[in-house]
């Protein structure tokens, strides 16, 4: 396991943590994981960690990123209120691999392509990346994988909901009240989860943490992502839901996400899970 920083722009440095696979000839593509609004890459330690039950690196190169003011990912210290939007963490996204394409010491990374993988706000962030890809990077993506995604349209939640979200990572209680009361059954966790999911929140810069609720959620990426999709010939997509997920449920994301996709001549595979989308993560 590795740790590298991507400049992306002046004021934003990009961390992503790559493990190379073990398999020596291996003809899996690299999996790159974007995280929920309040996760870091380590959200995804159970799948990218060697040695785990769970670990896709027997078989697959991960790459883990942590988006702007995430993780040890760092960003602008503004005000301007594009500076922590979608199109903005997506245009990360797009650096970050362009610049992987030419790193010296990972010269195979892409010889198998590359699949995006994002959860909620990560799911957003992928879709809207999607029309800043070079042509030679939208050839080398094999699918993306969705779960629980935010929808590429604007989202306006309700008062009382933006309300709660606009305190909900502001400091520990207020983080494991919302494990509690809207992420996850926190009798299916393990400490070491609820601990986990408690420091990332807790580790993101102010703006980021305000960013989502504030502009976030309502940025629509639709239109950009389906101009992108309409060269991406023969693209699949694979979407996990979470049947009690109260953050991105069901029914919207078979209304928004799946409809949008399988509109714009994607393939797409749909599955539910019993659980809320943040216990399966934590499962795996």
């Amino acid at each position: 396991m590795s740790s590298l920083y991507f400049q992306t722009t002046p004021t934003t440095s990009i961390h992503a943590q790559i493990i190379l696979t073990t398999e020596t000839n291996s003809q899996k593509p690299l999996v790159v994981f974007l995280h929920y609004w309040g996760g870091s890459s380590s959200t995804w330690h159970k799948l990218t960690t060697p040695g785990t039950s769970t670990s896709l690196t027997a078989l697959y190169p991960t790459l883990a990123i942590d988006l702007r003011g995430w993780g040890k990912s760092t960003g602008p210290a503004g005000v301007n209120e594009k500076e922590y939007s979608v199109t903005a963490m997506a245009s990360d996204i797009a650096t970050v691999l362009s610049e992987m394409k030419t790193e010296s010491n990972y010269p195979d990374i892409f010889q198998n392509g590359f699949v995006l993988t994002g959860h909620s706000m990560g799911a957003k962030v992928a879709l809207a990346s999607l029309s800043l890809f070079s042509a030679d990077l939208q050839a080398l993506l094999k699918g993306v994988i969705l779960v629980a995604p935010a929808p590429p349209t604007a989202l306006d939640l309700p008062p009382d909901m933006k309300a709660q979200q606009q305190v909900a990572y502001e400091s520990e209680d207020a983080i494991r009240w919302t494990v509690a009361n809207v992420l996850a059954n926190p009798e299916n966790l393990t400490d070491f989860d609820t601990s986990l999911i408690v420091q990332n929140s807790l580790g993101g810069n102010t703006l980021a943490k305000k960013a989502w609720p504030m502009y976030g959620m309502q940025e629509d990426v639709s239109q950009q992502a389906a101009k992108a999709l309409s060269t991406c010939s023969g693209l699949r997509a694979s979407i996990i839901v979470g049947e009690l997920d109260v953050v991105e449920p069901k029914e919207r994301v078979e209304a928004e996400v799946v409809d949008f996709l399988t509109k714009n001549g994607v393939e797409v595979t749909f599955k539910t899970v019993k659980v809320s989308i943040y216990e399966e993560v934590c499962k795996f």
